[in-house]
């Protein structure tokens, strides 16, 4: 026999009108589901030793999250909404007793995310030790036309030990495509991560079990100058911090990428991330690292590329949807100070190391790099002179007009003056593997020109030599655009072979390419 009050509703004030404006807080897919997780976690941790009873020591706690083009479902097995807690799980603002560790201390969540998701959601939970699960079925659109946020639950009888809050979210408001849902996944598993690595938790986003994988760390020797190694003796770039800030404490750890491992020695994935109570605030998803510029300098530095780590701020205010910190007056200030001043450490400077440190692309420090470079290019020097002795350059050659139009290609334009003319200035970065002009340059006009360097990049010798890092790619074409437009100068000023040293130079790459193995 069901003893729970059939007769009671759950209230969703306030105002039934303002319901609709929850579609317009500045949620991402992420950070809505996370609401949902968030209050599953929420429940698992404040009947953590109940539900360890009632089950067995290795019990966990299980989130499911299954997305299709028609709804959202988020299934737990957690505590559940009891009776005493409805009205303050349905209401929106209505802040738990329980602050939850941070988790759900604002009242929002599951309202908010439900309807920001959709204008139709049902909650189903049975709550732990109450023996009946309660079902309640909102519809917006309904509770508009009625002027009344007010819904009777359906409620039926189930096991003593039965528990857990299924909610489906229907007539959805945005469309998720593939590349949401693993935005989705990547995002939940580092925000849990803590939870998932120490096997608290199990989350599965259709029924993908998430990891979270440590960026690998650099074991390196410190690098006291730019390029130039203090010993040969290796340091792992690791190290663990506390202090104190504005009456508040932060503790974490600063690590610098090992940039041979491709997969993370990225910039997008370089900076702090953002704790409170275990849960990540802030830093998660590329280019969303924690990076003050007083300690990352510009996004072209080093620093701004190889630092990363964890922060845990467990004292900080958050944004009422979590995605931020809240600061007063100088504390974001002080703290950054106190930041720094860690990672400036004697024992292990995390900063000095990032900015000094230098690799070529198979992971030697720059004087090894250096030497070798030089006794390679030394070797290419006389097949070249002899290419050049074979070659004759014709005195006169004018420069195309009619320019090729490579399918595989990228492009960039500018517009520029010289001599009080303009030039419409182009690059194109031709990436078929059967160029075979490194270099070429086409020029059309008079006082308004339209000049063209189109670059192989399938070639050999780019594919060899460029870098892989955007700031060795950059170098690399800079010099290519500096003699192409040397040449175009000189050609203007009555220079008659101005087009020589480039005919030269493609001469020598296309007969001399290096062997790369393929």
């Amino acid at each position: 026999m069901i003893k729970d009050n059939e007769n009671f509703e759950i209230d969703f004030s306030p105002e039934i009108e303002s319901l609709s404006y929850f579609a317009h807080i500045p949620y991402s897919p992420m950070t809505a589901i996370a609401e949902f997780v968030d209050n599953s976690l929420s429940s698992y941790l404040n009947n953590d030793k109940k539900l360890h009873k009632i089950h067995s020591p290795s019990w966990k706690l299980r989130i499911g999250i299954f997305i299709t083009k028609s709804k959202i479902q988020i299934i737990d097995n957690a505590a559940g909404i009891n009776r005493k807690d409805c009205d303050r799980a349905f209401k929106a603002g209505a802040a738990p007793d329980n602050k939850d560790k941070g988790l759900s201390e604002f009242g929002m969540g599951m309202k908010t995310a439900s309807l920001w998701f959709s204008k139709s959601f049902e909650v189903q939970s049975s709550a732990l030790g109450e023996k009946v699960e309660r079902t309640v079925k909102f519809d917006l659109d309904k509770a508009l036309d009625e002027g009344m946020a007010k819904f009777k639950p359906k409620i039926q009888s189930v096991g003593a030990n039965q528990h857990g809050t299924t909610v489906t979210l229907n007539k959805l408001r945005r469309e998720h495509t593939a590349r949401t849902k693993k935005q989705i996944k990547e995002y939940l598993s580092s925000m849990y991560r803590h939870f998932i690595s120490k096997n608290r938790i199990e989350i599965r986003v259709d029924n993908e079990k998430l990891q979270y994988e440590m960026p690998p760390i650099l074991n390196a020797p410190f690098f006291h100058e730019v390029g130039v190694a203090k010993s040969n003796k290796k340091i792992k770039w690791f190290k663990k911090f506390s202090f104190s800030y504005a009456s508040k404490k932060a503790y974490g750890f600063a690590g610098i990428f090992d940039e041979g491992n491709i997969g993370f020695a990225k910039t997008k994935y370089a900076g702090f991330n953002l704790f409170r109570f275990d849960r990540l605030i802030q830093g998660v998803g590329e280019n969303k690292g924690y990076r003050p510029p007083q300690i990352f300098g510009n996004p072209q530095s080093h620093s701004y590329q190889r630092i990363f780590g964890e922060i845990h701020l467990d004292g900080q205010s958050v944004s009422h949807i979590k995605d931020g910190f809240i600061w007063d007056d100088r504390e974001e200030e002080e703290f950054i100070e106190k930041l720094k001043k860690n990672l400036q450490m004697r024992d292990i400077n995390i900063f000095d190391q990032a900015k000094n440190y230098r690799l070529d692309r198979r992971g030697r420090d720059i004087k090894v790099q250096t030497s070798e470079g030089l006794d390679g290019a030394m070797k290419l020097a006389p097949a070249a002179l002899k290419i050049l002795e074979e070659i004759k350059i014709p005195r006169q050659v004018e420069i195309s007009q009619e320019k090729p139009k490579p399918k595989d290609k990228e492009v960039r334009r500018k517009q520029m003056k010289y001599e009080g003319y303009t030039w419409n200035f182009e690059i194109i970065l031709n990436y078929d593997k059967n160029e075979t002009d490194w270099i070429q340059v086409f020029e059309k006009g008079n006082k308004t020109k339209d000049i063209t360097i189109i670059i192989a990049m399938g070639m050999g010798f780019t594919q060899q030599y460029f870098g892989s890092k955007p700031d060795e790619v950059e170098g690399m074409l800079a010099l290519i655009e500096y003699i192409a437009l040397a040449e175009i100068v000189e050609k203007s000023r009555g220079t008659s072979k101005a087009h020589a040293i480039r005919m030269s130079l493609n001469e020598i790459i296309r007969r001399q390419p290096p062997d790369l193995g393929y």
